[in-house]
């Protein structure tokens, strides 16, 4: 029981982290040194999905475990071949949180800071899309809700 309440506190502590850090990102130091482009917007928005599936993929293969667990913000968000769907969406809510600090960050500096939220915008929807896909095509292999 106290282990539920450790997860809640570190998956919370680490989403609140990302939306300062995504905030703090687009300041004049941070950006200064960084050449976010449209290229890599699109790299990074196809290559989320693939990712997700290739991870549950094989985290299916490697674990040989008969059912996926349901997500829950009470459990590990570190456990990629143990438990891939609580870490896929723990990623996906820290780079939602990400995107959402970057974008209320008040001046955009330039084309720079633009690509920079452009490039988190794309990691979120890439790692939304991915799993939208992984509950579709490892439905069979999801438990059902108890």
């Amino acid at each position: 029981m106290r282990m539920r309440y450790f997860w809640i506190i570190l998956n919370s502590i680490a989403v609140l982290l990302a939306l300062r850090g995504g905030y703090a990102s687009l300041t004049p130091d941070k950006l200064r040194h960084t050449n976010p482009e449209p290229l890599l917007c699109l790299l990074v928005l196809l290559g989320m999905p693939v990712f997700a599936i290739l991870s549950v993929g094989y985290s299916l293969r490697r674990s040989k475990t008969a059912l996926l667990p349901r997500l829950s913000w009470t459990r590990n968000p570190f456990n990629w071949w143990g438990d891939p769907l609580q870490s896929l969406f723990m990623s996906t809510c820290i780079m939602a949180a990400t995107a959402i600090g970057s974008a209320i960050q008040r001046p955009v500096f330039g084309s720079v800071g633009f690509w920079t939220l452009g490039v988190y915008c794309c990691f979120t929807i890439g790692l939304l899309v991915g799993q939208v896909l992984v509950y579709r095509i490892f439905r069979q292999r999801i438990a059902p809700i108890t």
